[in-house]
Parts: structure tokens; C-alpha cells; sequence
């Protein structure tokens, strides 16, 4: 595994495991059987989801964030992801949608208003015509809070940092370096324009240096810090300022929740909690909630869901920059016909072979499109994998299905967008 993910570049992760252990994220161990693609195994990792699923459970308030790359049409990668903002909607969640504008200016050199065109037309349709529902979409490059909370979060991070999490070198330029600066107040700003609460950034994988450099800030910039210290609690008082106020404050949490302060020491600017068997969830949020008085920066670190890239049909992760290699939302059925027709497969060199040994589905970017798009039924997919590995199923005739299937897609998905065309001036109310 490299020691950088490139939110940027076109490799395919190949390695999930390794990339876990390497950067510190856990495994999705969440049991979510109304979800298509954790029920599949297409969610390989989580950052603090535990918060989420309270939130769902508890019926609590909480955002779910995401942002697109205004530089070329959808692709069906893309598809994926805010396939699982719709999910987190369904379940209670406010969207926001970040267009990334500046970056797009920053790293391709498009201009706002070709990016403002891209994302109406090549995003926004797509997602009401997938069944996203009114939410909060805006442009990095006319919403000026999320500006000016990117200039805050700026005196929190170093270029060393940026060199670790991304590899940037001397050469590269500041539209470039702030760009992630601006994605991390995208990701924060949901709370510090409203309220702390649990916030879930649903990514593919390449997307995770993001997320951690935005946890990274969040913890930085919050005063109270606290963590599990055997069976209780320790709390730490970060800045310069006196304690007491901070000390107050976590005296008020104890008593809200019903746990007894064993010690304190203002001049370690501590305070501990010996036995703590209380609500971690409450406890996190109360602390946020309440630092807000001394804090205006106070946040919940946020949440991830990550998910496995998907193939392009020519190999690598499916990207924009690879446009041969992607089936577009707005291509025509031709067109994804002609590419399903000459996507990579995992067959055997020959028709014989492939009857007598099975194919590998594992390693299909043909099947990949069945597990994460045209397999409704998860027992349609299933019957799709064993024709394969027995040898059933042979690679024309696959090809051949998914390319009927995903005509039957694009035809309907075509209709809706235009169905939905006036529906946009709602969504931009804002803009």
C-alpha cells in the first residue's frame, strides 16, 4: 500500500486490509440489512459510525455530508455514493451537498461558471431523479461562511501535515494546497452554522485523507477533550485561558448526566471520573453542546462510511479522468452499450475452459455492475456469481444482460431527470 491515498489520481485500492491498518480506520462490523451495499460487503471501513447508528436509533438529529467534483458528467461511482445519502435521508438525516467549485478550479482549471453548468445539469438532475429529496446543495464559491471558516480552520493545520496526509511537495500551488482546507470546512460546517450533532461523510476510499484531516482540526479545535481511562474518565482542558470556567462547565455535564467528578487539578487542567458507566453518545454531545458557550469552533468529530471503489470497466477505480473506462449517467445507451460490450472480465481464455473451470467473478468489472447497481435482488445477484464460478454463464452472453439492463436504467433514469427538471430551483434556494 502506498503510504498516500490520492483523492485526486485513477488507481484502484487493492489492498483494503492493509489500508485499514495503515491509516487507523475500522472495519464495518454494522449490521444494516436495509442497506444494498453494506448487505453486500461493498462498505469496507468506518470511522466512528457507532455515533450514527445511535443517532438513527435514538431518533436524534444529525447531517449527512457530502461533496461532488464539477468536472465531467456522473458516473455510476458517484451513483454509489449518494445512493447512501439518500439512505441516510430516509432515516432522518438534514443533506448538504458541497459543489466543489474552487477545487475543481484549483486542480482542472474549470471555470465557476462551466462548474456551475457541470453540476446542475450532469449532478444535481441525477440526484433528484435517484430520489434525493430537497436538501442543502450549494457552491463552495458563493457560500462565503464556509469561505471564512476555511480561513479559521487554515491556522490549524501546517504544510508538514498537508505533506504527510496527501504528498504534496514545494511545487505544488496554494489554490491546491487550500483546497482541502475548504473541503473540511464543507464537512464541519453543518455544525458550526447550526449545532453539534453526529455527522456521517459516506466516501470511497481514495476520499479518506479528507476525513481525517478534518478530524483531525475538529479535535485541535475543541477546548474539552476526554477519553476512556479504564472503567472512567479522563477530561483535559486545552488553551491558555483559565480553567475554572471549563471546570464549571464539565460540572455542569456531571450533573446532567449523573456521574461524580473524582478529582480535578487545575494546574494539569484535568479532571477525572473513576467509575463512568453512563451514555458515551450523551456524553460526547453534552460536551460539545456545552463548550459552545466558551467555544464557537466546538464540534463532534465527524463520521465516515467507506466504501470499496468501484472497477472501471477497463480496470482502476471508475473515475472521470478515465472516461473510457466509465459509464456515465448521461450517456446514451449506445454508448454504454459499447463500453459493457468492451469491459474487462473475469473469464477464462476460452469458452471451453470457462465451462469446465468457471470464471472469477471476484475480479469481473462486469460483475461489479450487477453488485452494485443492476442486481436489485440479492438473490439475482447471487445466481449471477454461481452461473459464473460453475461455468454457466458465459462472458458474452453476461455482457449482453448487463448491457440490457442498464439500457432499461438510463432509459428511465433519462425520463426522470427531465421530470424533474423544474424541481431545481428548490434545492437552490439559497443560491
Amino acid at each position: 500500500m502506498d503510504s498516500n491515498l490520492d483523492p485526486w489520481g485513477s488507481l484502484q485500492v487493492k489492498d483494503y486490509k492493509k489500508m485499514r491498518e495503515e491509516f487507523g480506520i475500522e472495519p464495518f462490523n454494522f449490521d444494516l440489512n436495509d442497506n444494498k451495499m453494506a448487505r453486500r460487503n461493498l462498505i469496507v471501513g468506518q470511522r466512528d459510525f457507532w455515533r450514527i447508528r445511535e443517532a438513527i436509533e435514538r431518533k436524534d438529529k444529525f447531517a449527512a455530508m457530502t461533496g461532488l467534483m464539477p468536472s465531467g458528467d456522473m458516473h455510476l461511482g458517484s451513483k454509489a455514493i449518494i445512493e447512501q445519502m439518500i439512505y441516510f435521508q430516509q432515516k432522518g438525516a438534514e443533506v448538504y451537498i458541497a459543489v466543489a467549485d474552487l477545487e475543481s478550479y484549483a486542480t482542472r482549471n474549470i471555470s465557476l461558471e462551466k462548474a456551475r453548468s457541470i453540476a446542475i445539469e450532469n449532478f444535481l438532475l441525477n440526484y433528484i431523479a435517484l430520489g434525493l429529496k430537497k436538501c442543502h446543495f450549494y457552491f463552495q464559491s458563493t457560500n462565503s461562511r464556509v469561505q471564512k471558516f476555511a480561513f479559521v480552520l487554515s491556522k490549524e493545520v501546517t504544510f508538514s501535515e498537508m505533506k504527510a496526509i496527501y504528498g504534496f511537495d514545494e511545487s505544488k500551488r496554494m489554490l491546491e494546497l487550500n483546497s482541502p482546507i475548504i473541503q473540511a470546512s464543507d464537512i464541519l460546517s453543518p455544525q458550526i452554522y447550526g449545532e453539534p450533532m453526529p455527522t456521517i461523510v459516506p466516501v470511497g476510499a481514495d476520499q479518506d485523507p479528507h476525513i481525517r484531516l478534518t478530524r483531525d482540526i475538529s479535535g485541535r479545535m475543541d477546548i474539552i477533550k476526554v477519553k476512556k481511562n479504564g472503567n472512567g474518565l479522563m477530561f483535559s482542558i486545552g488553551g491558555n485561558d483559565p480553567p475554572e470556567p471549563v471546570f464549571q462547565i464539565i460540572g455542569k455535564i456531571s450533573e446532567k448526566l449523573k456521574f461524580k467528578i473524582s478529582r480535578k487539578n487545575a494546574k494539569y487542567r484535568t479532571a477525572e471520573v473513576e467509575n463512568f458507566e453512563g451514555d458515551l453518545y450523551e456524553l460526547e454531545l453534552q460536551i460539545a453542546k456545552m463548550e459552545r458557550s466558551l467555544n464557537v469552533n466546538a464540534t463532534i468529530a465527524p463520521s465516515s462510511m467507506i466504501m470499496r471503489l468501484e472497477t472501471g470497466i477497463r480496470g482502476g477505480k471508475m473515475s472521470k479522468s478515465v472516461p473510457d473506462s466509465t459509464i456515465s449517467l448521461n450517456d446514451t445507451t449506445v454508448e454504454a452499450d459499447k463500453k459493457i460490450r468492451r469491459a474487462l472480465t473475469g473469464g477464462r481464455e476460452s469458452v471451453e475452459e470457462q465451462k469446465k473451470l468457471g470464471g472469477n467473478p471476484y475480479i469481473c468489472p462486469v460483475f461489479e455492475l450487477y453488485m452494485y447497481h443492476l442486481s436489485r435482488e440479492d438473490k439475482d445477484l447471487k445466481k449471477v456469481e454461481e452461473e459464473c464460478k460453475s461455468g454457466v454463464r458465459l462472458c458474452g452472453s453476461c455482457k449482453i444482460e448487463a448491457s440490457e439492463l442498464m439500457k432499461q436504467f438510463l432509459i428511465e433514469l433519462k425520463e426522470k431527470r427531465e421530470n424533474s427538471r423544474h424541481l431545481i430551483k428548490d434545492y437552490m434556494e439559497n443560491e
